[in-house]
Formats: C-alpha cells, sequence, structure tokens
C-alpha cells in the first residue's frame, strides 16, 4: 500500500500513524565483523541495495546466500536416504546434503557432503534438480 493510501485510510491519525506502522528494514549484521561496532543500514556508493555499514570503520558487510548441495543417489532400483541426527527436522529422512565449501564446484560439494553424510563415494552423472527459494535465504 502506498504512502498516500494509507494517509487517506489512517485518518484521522495521519501522518503519525503512518511513520508509526512503516516497517523498518534491520539488518542481520547488527555489529562489525571487523571492528564490533554497530552497523547501520545505508546504500553504499556505487551500490544500489541496502547494506550492512560499519558505523565506526565504514566497512561494507554483504549477506550472502549460502548454497546448500546434495545427491539424489539411485544404486539397484533404491534411493539413498539419510536420517537426520540434528535440527532442524531432527530424525527425519533426507537426501546426503550440505553447505557448499569456498573452492568447490557444486558437483565437489555434492559429493563430499554424500561421502561425509552417508559414507558413499559417488560418480556425479548429471544435475538433477536446482531449487530457488529466496524466502528463507535460500
Amino acid at each position: 500500500m502506498g504512502r498516500d493510501a494509507c494517509l487517506s485510510n489512517c485518518e484521522p491519525r495521519g501522518i503519525l500513524y503512518w511513520f508509526a506502522t512503516m516497517q523498518v528494514p534491520k539488518s542481520r549484521i547488527p555489529f562489525c565483523p571487523a571492528c564490533g561496532s554497530p552497523t547501520k543500514l545505508a546504500v553504499p556508493d556505487g551500490d544500489e541495495k541496502m547494506r550492512a555499514v560499519c558505523s565506526s570503520c565504514g566497512r561494507v558487510h554483504y549477506e550472502n546466500p549460502k548454497m546448500v548441495v546434495g545427491c539424489l543417489v539411485e544404486h539397484d532400483n533404491k534411493v539413498l536416504l539419510c536420517r537426520r541426527k540434528i535440527e532442524p527436522a531432527y530424525g527425519l529422512w533426507t537426501l546426503p546434503a550440505g553447505y557448499l565449501e569456498v573452492g568447490e564446484s557444486a558437483a565437489e560439494g555434492a559429493s563430499r557432503e554424500t561421502l561425509e553424510e552417508a559414507c558413499a563415494d559417488v560418480e556425479i552423472v548429471s544435475p538433477f534438480a536446482q531449487l530457488d527459494i529466496p524466502l528463507i535465504g535460500q
């Protein structure tokens, strides 16, 4: 809802009500990892998005999604599943998967995670799926 529409629907409380009900974005990085000072949300020069910027040292901190990789392993017409030993979803069944490490390709990460999670040494034949879930931060 735009500002004008809100103002017309909010009378007689008017502009003060509109400001009081605005949702102010918050950074998920409240303190600078470099110096520990509080951060503020700002659009850095040459950028177009709000970023966490240190109020003391001026460093810009980017929130990047974490990529999860895994394998759909088929062997003898069966699919390999792992039972989760940690939250979230403790005790449920899942494909062997985990976070991609810096310097790994998606295939290397998927193979490594499958070896770590299920002790299965796999050969990546082809990509199966790519899922984008931006609402949960990837």
